[in-house]
């Protein structure tokens, strides 16, 4: 089964193509390497207030909620589109944190956080990775004691994508000590303002920074609580799997190859071509893995095992296209350079040694590579899997 686009998708992605090449004319004006998007937070909220009031960040949500109502696959090409333009609208409070509320909130947190998310007033985070605890959970130790009227959280949370500019944070914490820890988790959603929460800026490899969160007495009221108590493993694990199409990996990987393409043409190398055609069969075999996500999404499934193949493929061939793009330069492939802003005239506006380091998060985010491959196994293999 694969996606073939409607004429109307095939007719809103053209309107979405020119909104964000318009959005982005003037980017390298706000430049910002501190941010991961490479841009400025006034810039990013700015250009999605703008496509929230277009409709764009919440097409496939529930109309109830402001969304669109469009089957995933719309979503899906926003994200790629997104992705190749470089746009900040790839990581919107909707994308992060929408789909655990909108799954498992009550209705007042769906009625209070889905629309203005959908519209783009807010920025969110979600804060589940720790210190000792990145792809397994299970070994967290944030916790979340009861007391009248609610629960007071202590903990510390790391690698939190957005977290120092997020306006609400969806979290996990133990709140039953004597249980096992995955009958023992629960989900909160509560404003990064809560009296305890303190807010930390850590530098990456690419000079943008990352959040780490602390939670300190940090009393939040029972309505914080996110589903059921004591679901929260399954709930996270849920969540999680929703945020692997690959698709917004996709659009960055088409960008870059085309780049190298139209760099190589006037060249006419005979080794650089043969290298950009492999790397182009693998694109294609990339979009087909989406395709099919895509379609098995847009039919009502959930395919934990294609989603899981999707992202694997294709935040390797990321790596793959962005170290081809260094060899293929030789000496100048060592200019680093950050996305916006002035760049000395750098060749490939120094791109892609910065995205050497940038494409090793990929595979290790959102579910590392390795516990992808356990997926794959076990739901589309049907082969045993060792606990790692």
């Amino acid at each position: 089964m694969l996606f073939r686009p409607s004429p109307e998708l095939d007719a809103w992605r053209a309107e979405v193509r020119a909104f964000l090449r318009d959005e982005m004319r003037d980017a390298d004006a706000h430049a910002d390497p501190a941010d991961l998007t490479g841009l400025s937070e006034e810039f990013e909220r700015a250009h999605q207030l703008r496509a929230g009031a277009r409709g764009y960040l919440a097409i496939s949500a529930p109309v109830d909620y402001g969304g669109g109502g469009r089957p995933p696959s719309w979503k899906a090409t926003y994200s790629y589109e997104a992705a190749y333009h470089d746009a900040p609208s790839i990581d919107t409070a909707l994308t992060l944190a929408g789909s655990a509320i909108e799954a498992f909130g009550n209705a007042e947190q769906k009625q209070a956080l889905l629309p203005p998310m959908a519209r783009g007033e807010i920025e969110a985070c979600i804060a589940y990775t720790e210190t000792h605890a990145g792809s397994d959970l299970a070994a967290l130790s944030t916790t979340a004691d009861p007391v009248d009227g609610g629960f007071v959280l202590n903990g510390h949370k790391a690698l939190v994508t957005g977290g120092h500019k997020a306006d609400w944070c969806v979290t996990i914490a133990r709140t039953d000590r004597d249980q096992p820890p995955r009958q023992s988790m629960t989900m909160f959603v509560l404003p990064t303002t809560t009296p305890g929460v303190v807010r930390h800026r850590r530098v990456t490899a690419n000079q943008w920074t990352l959040a780490e969160i602390t939670f300190s007495d940090a009393l939040v009221p029972s309505s914080a609580v996110l589903g059921e108590v004591g679901r929260g493993w399954q709930q996270v694990t849920s969540a999680l799997a929703d945020e692997r199409s690959g698709m917004a990996h996709l659009g960055w990987a088409t960008l870059l190859h085309e780049q190298l393409v139209d760099w190589a043409r006037p060249r006419a190398d005979p080794l650089i071509a043969d290298r950009l055609v492999q790397l182009g069969v693998e694109l294609s075999i990339a979009r087909r893995f989406a395709s099919r996500v895509m379609a098995l999404q847009d039919a009502g499934s959930r395919p934990i095992a294609e989603a899981s193949m999707s992202k694997v493929y294709v935040t390797e061939l990321l790596q793959r296209i962005a170290l081809a793009g260094v060899d293929m330069l030789g000496v100048d492939g060592l200019w680093h350079e950050v996305l916006f802003g002035p760049r000395a005239g750098a060749p490939l506006r120094g791109r892609f040694a910065y995205e050497v380091i940038e494409r090793i998060h990929p595979t290790v985010s959102v579910g590392a590579n390795e516990i992808q491959r356990d997926t794959i196994a076990r739901f589309g293999l049907q082969l045993p899997v060792r606990r790692r």
